[in-house]
């Protein structure tokens, strides 16, 4: 069945073939969505930094085998197509959205269109205040944060507001456990991030701000903790281990240390709970916690579409004036043009893409616009 009328015959898409290969532009046809799919037209894609980990991955390539593999797992864009086992008034044409869509060994987001199974890929109707370039900066970083605090302990012995430690704040994931530790847990804030990230974190909602290239990270922590209490949780956003020597003093029994990258330093290599092979001292760490204390854990994000429309009802509420407080801030640092062009421009989005999925120290997240 041809695409509707509509709709050109083909989409335009940045992909590789081998790890580590310059990507190029791939043209496939364009169909129909399948009965639990949406075809959605895509505006806006975000870079994280398991873009750079997956496209020089040589076990992806050998999963995927020659075929052609995308780039880019955030997006937003507008649905175009919806399956026929998707007509009960949910999904509708014209619908602007956004969502995660990521199966490494295949499509990327960086595509003038993609398809998406709801039952299976996050994904929730944009809010109007959004951008679809700020709306796209959102999913894996956001739903990354879900899970971390996930591991805050539900109180602490003082019964006073729960303390959280985000290392890394100003970066993708690190802006929103700064930002959702305040909105939905009323937690007291200490942010750990360069000088020239001071005020930003502070605009975050961070309560203390630790600047790592100025000040002795762990020691800083332990002065300025009132006599009697320890932290509740230590989320690393960064990676290695300069401070598990600390582990015992910074937190209570029941508090946790909770790490999306693990002990590795490489931006590089695949970080996550893949580390726990890599890296077997985790799996020590985690056991010892789990029978003593302070918990330790490695993890993934929340693959789950109802995380999204938290984030949704929270901004809308704010804006509606329903509940008190700032609403969530969407921090991106750049927005590259002309990815999917073929020429000297699209070569040169290329490489300012890449150059900050390897050089990292981003302000938030980088944004690509998906032309048409």
């Amino acid at each position: 069945m041809p695409p509707s009328p509509s709709l050109p015959p083909s989409s335009k898409s940045l992909t590789y073939t081998h790890p580590s290969s310059a990507p190029h532009i791939t043209f496939s046809p364009l169909t129909p969505p399948g009965p639990a799919e949406l075809l959605i037209k895509v505006h806006a894609a975000a870079i994280n930094p398991v873009d750079i980990q997956l496209w020089g991955n040589p076990v992806i390539g050998l999963l995927a085998g020659k075929k052609e593999k995308g780039i880019g797992c955030d997006y937003s864009g507008v649905i175009v197509g919806v399956g026929k086992g998707l007509k009960d008034g949910k999904w509708e044409e014209g619908a602007e959205v956004f969502g995660l869509f990521s199966r490494p060994t295949g499509e990327g987001t960086f595509s003038q269109y993609i398809k998406v199974t709801p039952s299976m890929d996050p994904i929730c109707i944009k809010p109007s205040c959004w951008t679809h370039e700020e709306a796209a900066a959102v999913p894996l970083v956001a739903l990354t944060a879900f899970a971390c605090l996930d591991w805050l302990p539900a109180e602490n012995a003082s019964k006073s507001p729960r303390r959280v430690v985000v290392a890394g704040a100003s970066g993708g994931v690190g802006i929103w456990c700064v930002q959702l530790s305040k909105l939905l847990h009323n937690a007291h804030v200490t942010a750990i991030c360069s000088s020239r990230n001071t005020s930003f974190a502070r605009s975050l909602g961070a309560d203390e701000i630790i600047d790592y290239t100025s000040q002795p990270v762990a020691q800083t922590l332990l002065s300025n903790l009132p006599s009697g209490i320890k932290y509740d949780q230590y989320i690393d956003c960064v990676g290695g281990t300069e401070m598990f020597e600390h582990w015992d003093a910074l937190l209570h029994k029941n508090g946790s240390y909770t790490t999306i990258v693990g002990d590795k330093t490489s931006r590089t290599s695949m970080g996550g709970p893949l580390t726990y092979i890599t890296y077997p001292s985790q799996v020590l760490r985690y056991i010892r916690g789990y029978i003593f204390g302070p918990r330790y854990a490695n993890v993934l994000l929340y693959a789950e579409s109802k995380y999204l429309e938290k984030l949704v009802r929270l901004t809308e509420e704010r804006e509606e004036g329903k509940a008190e407080g700032k609403g969530v801030k969407l921090v991106v640092q750049d927005v590259v043009e002309g990815i999917l062009d073929e020429g000297a421009k699209g070569e040169e989005a290329w490489e300012k893409v890449r150059a900050y999925m390897v050089e990292g120290r981003v302000r938030g997240k980088i944004v690509v616009s998906i032309e048409h």
